[in-house]
């Protein structure tokens, strides 16, 4: 409720906004004349994956963290241009930006317009991730069943247990599953300090995802042993895809 208030009175700071809304040869312009520019893609994951404007980074508008990533990933010091499908997101989000100290420059009627235009589109097939920490892999669960994919909070907790520790970012990380799935990757128990190091995940078909990763292990022995594990949230739009793993070694 608070997000749709907030979008609300953006919209209605529009018409006073100072940032200038340019068309495409102008945007694209600006670009090439401007050394340190960036430039922010405001679209879903997915739609980012799909197609996007050469160099672009991809901020989800509809995140509710939203200016707290940008202010995190972007310097306030450099131009940046917006932009979103068509025009609608990208607007409310310069607005909001302008308004947390960014210079901002919006594409006007988005990448419908870019791409009409005839204009450049990067492809590549990155699918963006955020790991959650505070979870663990429960001794009373079966790893080879585990799914490759993981939809809802039931089933995330028929296989990982929550570990709340003390101090600052303590808690196990919140995921939403009507707008996230859990990607898990664990490992049979060990006692050899083993890191699980996720490279990349890559978008390889309209329905396919692929996990590149390697595993780091230590020489020494433990007193005990522990059960490797991360868990990759990604977009909900992925939920329907099949994900497949890979790594130089059988983990």
């Amino acid at each position: 409720m608070k997000k749709a208030l907030y979008i609300i009175t953006l919209l209605m700071l529009a018409a006073c906004a100072r940032y200038p809304k340019l068309p495409v040869d102008q945007f694209q312009k600006k670009m090439a004349e401007t050394p340190d520019v960036q430039l922010l893609d405001v679209r879903t994951p997915a739609e980012f994956a799909e197609g996007h404007i050469p160099g672009a980074i991809n901020i989800d508008w509809r995140d509710e963290d939203f200016l707290q990533q940008a202010e995190a990933q972007l310097d306030k010091s450099r131009p940046l241009m917006v932009y979103c499908r068509s025009g609608r997101r990208s607007e409310s989000a310069a607005i909001a930006l302008e308004e947390a100290g960014f210079d901002t420059y919006d594409l006007k009627n988005g990448f419908l317009a870019w791409t009409n235009a005839g204009k450049p589109v990067d492809h590549s097939q990155e699918v963006r991730y955020t790991l959650a920490s505070g979870y663990f892999f429960r001794n009373d669960a079966v790893i080879d069943i585990l799914p490759h994919r993981i939809t809802s909070e039931s089933e995330l907790l028929n296989y990982f247990g929550r570990a709340t520790v003390m101090g600052p970012g303590g808690n196990p990380t919140s995921i939403d599953f009507e707008k996230s799935m859990v990607i898990p990757v664990v490992m049979p128990p060990t006692d050899k300090n083993t890191e699980i190091v996720i490279e990349d995940l890559l978008k390889t078909s309209d329905n396919q995802l692929q996990l590149l990763f390697h595993v780091d292990r230590g020489n020494e022995s433990r007193s005990y042993t522990i059960i490797p594990c991360k868990l990759l949230v990604v977009d909900a739009a992925y939920r329907d895809f099949d994900v497949m793993f890979t790594s130089p070694e059988k983990y």
